[in-house]
Protein backbone atom coordinates (compact mmCIF):
# COMPACT_ATOMS: atom_id res chain seq x y z
CA UNK A 1 0.00 0.00 0.00
CA UNK A 2 2.67 2.03 0.30
CA UNK A 3 2.15 4.20 -3.32
CA UNK A 4 3.98 7.02 -2.46
CA UNK A 5 7.49 4.88 -1.76
CA UNK A 6 10.37 6.63 -3.92
CA UNK A 7 13.16 4.47 -2.82
CA UNK A 8 13.06 0.84 -1.80
CA UNK A 9 16.92 -0.41 -0.87
CA UNK A 10 16.46 -3.86 0.19
CA UNK A 11 20.37 -4.85 -0.87
CA UNK A 12 22.73 -7.88 0.99
CA UNK A 13 19.69 -8.99 3.30
CA UNK A 14 19.67 -12.60 4.02
CA UNK A 15 15.71 -12.41 2.70
CA UNK A 16 13.85 -16.22 1.39
CA UNK A 17 14.54 -17.40 -1.84
CA UNK A 18 12.65 -15.85 -4.60
CA UNK A 19 11.34 -13.93 -7.68
CA UNK A 20 11.17 -10.69 -8.27
CA UNK A 21 7.62 -10.22 -6.50
CA UNK A 22 5.38 -8.81 -9.20
CA UNK A 23 3.81 -6.45 -6.49
CA UNK A 24 6.34 -4.01 -6.77
CA UNK A 25 4.97 -2.82 -10.61
CA UNK A 26 2.64 -0.87 -8.63
CA UNK A 27 5.29 1.61 -7.61
CA UNK A 28 4.81 3.67 -10.11
CA UNK A 29 6.82 6.57 -8.27
CA UNK A 30 10.31 4.35 -6.92
CA UNK A 31 13.36 5.93 -8.25
CA UNK A 32 15.69 3.43 -6.78
CA UNK A 33 14.97 -0.42 -6.58
CA UNK A 34 17.75 -1.60 -4.65
CA UNK A 35 17.61 -5.88 -4.56
CA UNK A 36 21.13 -6.79 -5.23
CA UNK A 37 22.03 -9.76 -2.83
CA UNK A 38 18.85 -11.01 -1.92
CA UNK A 39 18.44 -14.16 -2.82
CA UNK A 40 16.84 -13.65 -6.47
CA UNK A 41 16.21 -16.21 -8.77
CA UNK A 42 14.17 -16.34 -11.96
CA UNK A 43 14.16 -14.19 -14.98
CA UNK A 44 14.60 -10.19 -15.14
CA UNK A 45 10.58 -9.63 -15.28
CA UNK A 46 10.17 -6.75 -17.98
CA UNK A 47 7.18 -5.22 -16.44
CA UNK A 48 10.27 -3.26 -14.50
CA UNK A 49 9.79 -1.32 -17.59
CA UNK A 50 6.75 0.01 -16.38
CA UNK A 51 8.58 1.89 -13.34
CA UNK A 52 9.86 4.74 -15.85
CA UNK A 53 10.83 7.21 -12.92
CA UNK A 54 13.66 5.12 -11.78
CA UNK A 55 16.87 6.26 -11.98
CA UNK A 56 18.38 3.48 -10.36
CA UNK A 57 18.23 -0.19 -10.69
CA UNK A 58 19.87 -2.53 -8.82
CA UNK A 59 20.16 -6.48 -8.82
CA UNK A 60 23.47 -7.54 -8.23
CA UNK A 61 25.18 -10.83 -6.96
CA UNK A 62 21.54 -12.90 -7.34
CA UNK A 63 21.10 -15.79 -9.36
CA UNK A 64 19.13 -14.41 -12.41
CA UNK A 65 18.47 -16.09 -15.12
CA UNK A 66 17.77 -15.82 -19.09
CA UNK A 67 18.66 -12.31 -21.31
CA UNK A 68 18.25 -9.45 -20.04
CA UNK A 69 15.41 -7.93 -21.44
CA UNK A 70 14.97 -5.43 -24.42
CA UNK A 71 12.20 -3.94 -22.39
CA UNK A 72 14.54 -2.10 -19.96
CA UNK A 73 15.42 0.37 -22.91
CA UNK A 74 11.84 1.84 -21.62
CA UNK A 75 13.46 3.43 -17.87
CA UNK A 76 14.35 6.79 -19.56
CA UNK A 77 15.24 8.57 -16.45
CA UNK A 78 17.63 5.41 -15.76
CA UNK A 79 21.53 6.40 -14.70
CA UNK A 80 22.41 3.47 -12.70
CA UNK A 81 22.34 -0.20 -13.69
CA UNK A 82 23.73 -3.03 -11.63
CA UNK A 83 23.35 -6.71 -13.03
CA UNK A 84 26.25 -8.26 -11.97
CA UNK A 85 26.94 -11.13 -10.50
CA UNK A 86 23.92 -13.20 -11.54
CA UNK A 87 23.95 -16.03 -14.85
CA UNK A 88 22.41 -14.24 -17.51
CA UNK A 89 22.98 -14.99 -20.69
CA UNK A 90 22.53 -14.08 -24.19
CA UNK A 91 23.95 -11.04 -26.24
CA UNK A 92 23.07 -7.27 -24.97
CA UNK A 93 20.21 -6.27 -26.66
CA UNK A 94 20.21 -3.49 -28.88
CA UNK A 95 17.50 -1.54 -27.14
CA UNK A 96 19.60 -0.59 -24.48
CA UNK A 97 21.73 1.84 -26.67
CA UNK A 98 18.38 3.77 -25.96
CA UNK A 99 19.32 4.62 -22.10
CA UNK A 100 21.21 8.07 -23.17
CA UNK A 101 20.78 9.17 -19.11
CA UNK A 102 22.89 6.17 -17.86
CA UNK A 103 25.97 7.03 -15.84
CA UNK A 104 27.17 3.35 -14.64
CA UNK A 105 26.30 -0.12 -15.88
CA UNK A 106 27.41 -3.11 -14.24
CA UNK A 107 27.10 -6.52 -16.38
CA UNK A 108 30.49 -8.32 -15.04
CA UNK A 109 30.23 -12.14 -14.15
CA UNK A 110 27.83 -13.22 -16.00
CA UNK A 111 27.45 -15.84 -19.15
CA UNK A 112 26.48 -13.07 -21.23
CA UNK A 113 28.34 -13.57 -24.63
CA UNK A 114 28.75 -11.74 -28.51
CA UNK A 115 29.82 -8.73 -29.76
CA UNK A 116 28.10 -5.66 -28.18
CA UNK A 117 25.73 -3.64 -30.17
CA UNK A 118 26.97 -0.22 -31.89
CA UNK A 119 23.72 1.08 -30.69
CA UNK A 120 26.12 0.94 -26.90
CA UNK A 121 27.80 4.26 -28.54
CA UNK A 122 24.84 6.47 -28.21
CA UNK A 123 25.17 6.18 -23.75
CA UNK A 124 27.16 9.31 -24.46
CA UNK A 125 26.97 10.05 -20.32
CA UNK A 126 28.39 6.41 -19.57
CA UNK A 127 31.28 6.88 -16.93
CA UNK A 128 31.46 3.53 -15.76
CA UNK A 129 30.94 0.29 -17.69
CA UNK A 130 31.91 -3.25 -16.20
CA UNK A 131 32.01 -6.55 -18.11
CA UNK A 132 34.74 -8.86 -16.88
CA UNK A 133 34.06 -12.46 -16.69
CA UNK A 134 31.62 -12.78 -19.55
CA UNK A 135 31.63 -13.71 -23.51
CA UNK A 136 31.06 -10.26 -24.43
CA UNK A 137 33.61 -8.48 -26.83
CA UNK A 138 34.54 -5.18 -28.46
CA UNK A 139 34.08 -4.55 -31.96
CA UNK A 140 36.54 -3.78 -33.88
CA UNK A 141 34.97 -1.09 -35.59
CA UNK A 142 36.71 2.78 -35.19
CA UNK A 143 33.71 4.28 -33.70
CA UNK A 144 32.89 1.65 -30.91
CA UNK A 145 36.66 1.89 -30.25
CA UNK A 146 36.32 5.80 -30.09
CA UNK A 147 33.21 5.03 -27.96
CA UNK A 148 34.93 3.35 -25.38
CA UNK A 149 38.38 4.97 -25.39
CA UNK A 150 36.34 7.66 -24.21
CA UNK A 151 34.65 6.13 -21.17
CA UNK A 152 36.94 6.98 -18.13
CA UNK A 153 36.34 3.18 -16.10
CA UNK A 154 35.96 0.43 -18.16
CA UNK A 155 37.20 -3.09 -16.47
CA UNK A 156 37.69 -4.88 -19.89
CA UNK A 157 39.33 -2.71 -22.76
CA UNK A 158 41.23 -5.43 -23.91
CA UNK A 159 38.28 -8.20 -24.38
CA UNK A 160 38.13 -6.60 -28.17
CA UNK A 161 36.68 -9.22 -30.70
CA UNK A 162 39.45 -10.94 -32.75
CA UNK A 163 39.39 -10.71 -36.81
CA UNK A 164 38.60 -12.63 -39.24
CA UNK A 165 40.67 -15.67 -40.04
CA UNK A 166 43.03 -14.25 -42.83
CA UNK A 167 41.84 -16.29 -46.03
CA UNK A 168 44.25 -14.62 -48.35
CA UNK A 169 42.26 -14.79 -51.96
CA UNK A 170 39.77 -16.76 -50.75
CA UNK A 171 36.75 -16.12 -49.81
CA UNK A 172 35.74 -17.82 -46.70
CA UNK A 173 31.93 -19.68 -47.12
CA UNK A 174 29.20 -17.89 -45.16
CA UNK A 175 28.74 -21.20 -42.88
CA UNK A 176 32.16 -21.59 -42.26
CA UNK A 177 33.35 -18.17 -40.71
CA UNK A 178 34.18 -18.47 -37.55
CA UNK A 179 34.54 -14.97 -35.69
CA UNK A 180 36.67 -15.72 -32.57
CA UNK A 181 36.19 -13.19 -29.53
CA UNK A 182 38.52 -13.52 -26.71
CA UNK A 183 37.24 -11.64 -23.77
CA UNK A 184 38.07 -12.06 -20.37
CA UNK A 185 39.97 -15.23 -20.95
CA UNK A 186 37.19 -17.11 -22.79
CA UNK A 187 36.78 -17.80 -26.42
CA UNK A 188 33.94 -17.15 -27.77
CA UNK A 189 33.08 -19.20 -31.34
CA UNK A 190 30.33 -17.78 -33.83
CA UNK A 191 29.33 -19.63 -36.84
CA UNK A 192 27.78 -17.60 -39.44
CA UNK A 193 25.68 -15.50 -37.35
CA UNK A 194 24.93 -17.57 -34.83
CA UNK A 195 26.50 -17.78 -30.91
CA UNK A 196 27.43 -21.13 -30.37
CA UNK A 197 28.66 -20.43 -27.10
CA UNK A 198 31.27 -19.57 -24.41
CA UNK A 199 34.18 -21.83 -23.60
CA UNK A 200 37.31 -21.60 -22.30
CA UNK A 201 40.11 -21.20 -24.06
CA UNK A 202 41.75 -24.18 -23.24
CA UNK A 203 38.77 -26.29 -24.03
CA UNK A 204 38.27 -24.65 -27.19
CA UNK A 205 41.90 -25.09 -28.40
CA UNK A 206 41.87 -28.57 -27.66
CA UNK A 207 38.42 -29.52 -29.40
CA UNK A 208 39.86 -27.56 -32.38
CA UNK A 209 42.93 -29.25 -32.64
CA UNK A 210 40.10 -32.76 -32.77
Amino acid sequence: NLTNLRSLSLSWNNLDEGEIPDWLSGFANLTWLGLGNTNRIGTIPSWLSTLTNLSGLVLDENRLTGPIPSELANLGNLDFLALNGNNLTGPIPAELGDLSTLWRLYLSDNNLLGPMPSSLTEMKALIVFHFANTGLCIPRDDAFQAWIDSIPEVNARDAVCAALPSTGDTAVPPGLALALGVAGGSLLILSGAVALGARRFRGAAHAARR
